[in-house]
């Protein structure tokens, strides 16, 4: 029943593509590697504007909402190279601990000339 309606809500062109599939689970499967697809450009422009991002004439607030805004923009369009394994000897927690490391000195990084005692 799952199937049927998934392949009557497809265009015509790509349900022929996929009609003989055996269940919704291989359905889907297939309609995801064909058509989820990471908006490189989108990724390359957050990453951009993140690397080339510093304080300026914004007071610390600010920035660091402007930066953690684009890390969660980027973050949610990485969403494929995000663990969703149950790891029992810490995998998933170091690399998020490694992530929010690389974001520190990455915030530190852009900081005026008057964060350098705190850097």
């Amino acid at each position: 029943m799952v199937t049927l309606w998934i392949l009557n809500s497809l265009a015509k062109e790509i349900a022929d593509g996929v009609e003989y599939v055996n269940d919704a689970v291989e359905l889907w499967k297939e309609l995801e590697d064909r058509y989820d697809q990471t908006n490189g450009a989108k990724l390359y422009q957050i990453q951009k504007e993140i690397n080339d991002l510093s304080q300026g004439n914004m007071d610390i607030t600010a920035y660091y909402t402007k930066i953690k805004k684009l890390w969660e923009e980027l973050s949610t369009l990485s969403v494929k190279s995000q663990c969703s394994c149950h790891c029992t000897r810490g995998a998933k927690e170091n690399m998020y601990k490694a992530e929010q490391d690389r974001r520190l000195i990455q915030f530190l990084m852009s900081l005026n000339g008057v964060y350098t005692i705190v850097r």
